[in-house]
């Protein structure tokens, strides 16, 4: 009988030992934090971007290295080549995304049926905006030296298609030659640039360079549709190739 007794007390003692074992180990899983929700990639791949754009600008293009911006970025190597490729890739991507922001800023900011003049100075200014918040770390990026093949062909067509559409607005109100415009856009881009790298350096503000860059355009192009007369010596009858 006291065996008994003794036998029973221990399953008891047991079975309460058991049982808040049971419970420890059964709270955890009801106590266990929610997953993070893991970042889409479309939107990882935006915010690697905006990460090498902070390296490019403050460290120039040799800052931007791959196993660089796993570390600004938080991820792992794998996953900065699982989004661009290579180094190249990167840098494609970055020059394509500046080239989409711009557009769409422009785009923002043209009115509907304005004239040459009304669209080249809401361009001129919206390219120049956006040049100031970003372009630091753009030209950082394209005035490195010995740019790869693929970086130069992505960097080249781009300004070819930019040049394109101004000259092909050039022709439509004023009348100017196909070659002549593209000329003539493909000039005044560069010029936009060096401006636009002053706006960056504080050295000139965005209605100053917008108002020169309009001035000078249009001054180009009424040359080149109204060429002013030929002066000749006023006691000679034919032109001459001599001073008067």
């Amino acid at each position: 009988t006291t065996v008994r007794r003794y036998s029973g007390s221990m399953n008891r003692a047991a079975g309460q030992v058991a049982g808040r074992a049971a419970g420890q180990v059964a709270a955890p899983q009801d106590q266990r934090r929610p997953r993070a929700r893991r970042t889409p990639p479309a939107r990882r791949r935006e915010l690697l971007l905006d990460a090498a754009e902070q390296l490019l600008a403050e460290g120039g293009s040799d800052a931007l290295r791959m196993d660089a911006l796993a570390r600004a970025g938080g991820v792992t190597r794998p996953v900065v080549y699982d989004h661009f490729g290579d180094r190249d890739g990167l840098v494609v991507a970055l020059l394509e995304r500046h080239v989409e922001r711009v557009a769409a800023h422009v785009a923002a900011a043209m009115v509907p049926g304005g004239s040459l003049e009304d669209d080249l100075r809401a361009a001129t200014h919206a390219y120049l905006e956006v040049a100031r918040r970003h372009g630091a770390a753009m030209r950082a990026l394209v005035s490195a030296q010995h740019l790869s093949p693929g970086i130069e062909t992505a960097r080249r067509s781009n300004w070819d298609a930019a040049a394109a559409r101004w000259a092909a607005r050039y022709r439509a109100p004023a009348g100017v030659p196909a070659r002549d415009a593209l000329a003539l856009a493909t000039a005044h881009l560069a010029s936009l640039s060096a401006r636009a790298g002053l706006c960056i350096e504080g050295r000139l503000g965005l209605t100053r360079a917008t108002d020169l860059h309009v001035t000078s355009t249009l001054a180009a192009l009424q040359a080149m549709t109204h060429p002013a007369e030929e002066t000749r010596c006023p006691h000679r009858p034919a032109p001459t190739s001599g001073p008067c």
